[in-house]
């Protein structure tokens, strides 16, 4: 979902398709239209002492986006740091009427309040830089229903998590999420989600996962609050594997927590605020403030820096860990 500027509109919006870009659309047809960012950053991360810069492309991506009638759909393609031009999104939707919608391909998770994306996020970083149970991309159906007080939406994936291997009815390892939202015409909305996940009998190594995610957001004015807690078992497991990843937990079990505060100051300028923190349940566990101010120079450009402050504790060693950035968007 898209929170880069919410409102009650667009989070009910949100769940009409996988994904929502609230950026402005180039219209390349009456039924076909083309988004787009592109993102780069100076960045300077301590961790122990340890510290490390870089000035680079962060990403680039293109959405091709169709709406014929009752039949839509939209084709993601990005590169990260530079690399390699892959798919990240596609999908299409079939509008049965009355709020009720089936999609089918490979789509964004239903879970979590931060957007995939970094411009679409209130800040340049993560809130949960050492568990990260939160799930990204998968291939698989989708079902919502959207009324005017909210939606449910129930998923079945072939891996609601990378790394557990396609998955096939036959061995287990499908994965399925649900959400279920409520909103109010005064700007608050609720949001209760579920994600499981069973490991592959050809893949016994890979443990079952679960995550339960909570989220609450209320617009005033200028202002909007959030805070989002999880729940989780095993989650992001297979990622930190893929990934090869030692200096995180591959095993993680226990909870997060997220207060997020942002002020728009006036139409070009906004500041966010956001704690987070993370308990494991061998110990491990971080928390992480973070204070991130934006400008936006006109409708597609805008600059925002962070600086993020973590205390990590994490196989029986305490660290501080601080990073600054200074970031470029645009957007189309």
């Amino acid at each position: 979902m898209n929170f880069n500027k919410p409102t009650i509109t667009a989070c009910i919006l949100a769940l009409a398709a996988p994904t929502l870009n609230l950026s402005a659309q180039i219209e390349l047809t009456d039924s076909a239209a083309i988004s787009g960012f592109v993102n780069g950053a100076y960045t300077h991360h301590d961790k122990g002492g340890q510290a490390t810069e870089e000035l680079k492309l962060d990403e680039t991506e293109i959405d091709l986006i169709f709406n014929l009638d009752t039949v839509s759909g939209e084709i993601h393609i990005h590169s990260i740091d530079g690399g390699n031009v892959e798919l990240e999104q596609a999908f299409t939707t079939i509008d049965f009427g009355k709020g009720v919608s089936v999609t089918a391909g490979r789509f964004l998770s239903l879970l979590g309040f931060e957007s995939d994306e970094s411009v679409n996020r209130f800040t340049r970083t993560r809130a949960y830089d050492l568990s990260r149970p939160i799930p990204l991309y998968a291939e698989g159906i989708n079902a919502k229903g959207v009324n005017d007080l909210g939606w449910i939406s129930l998923s079945v994936l072939d891996e609601v998590w990378d790394g557990y291997g396609g998955g096939q009815f036959g061995d287990g390892s499908v994965g399925v999420e649900f959400q279920g939202g409520f909103t109010t015409q005064n700007g608050f909305t609720a949001v209760i989600g579920y994600a499981a996940q069973d490991a592959t009998d050809e893949n016994p190594a890979l443990p079952d996962a679960e995550l339960l995610n909570v989220w609450v957001s209320y617009e005033t004015g200028p202002f909007v609050f959030a805070a989002e807690y999880n729940d989780f078992s095993n989650a992001a497991h297979a990622n930190y594997a893929v990934a090869g990843d030692p200096g995180h937990n591959k095993t993680s079990e226990g909870e997060s927590y997220m207060f997020l505060a942002h002020y728009a100051i006036d139409n070009n300028l906004s500041i966010t605020a956001r704690y987070s923190e993370e308990e494991l349940e061998n110990g491990d566990g971080s928390e992480k403030w973070t204070i991130a101010p934006k400008y936006s120079f006109t409708d597609n450009l805008a600059g925002r820096i962070e600086y993020s402050r973590t205390d990590l504790e994490e196989g029986g060693n305490e660290e501080e860990v601080d990073f600054f950035s200074v970031e470029a968007m645009f957007t189309f």
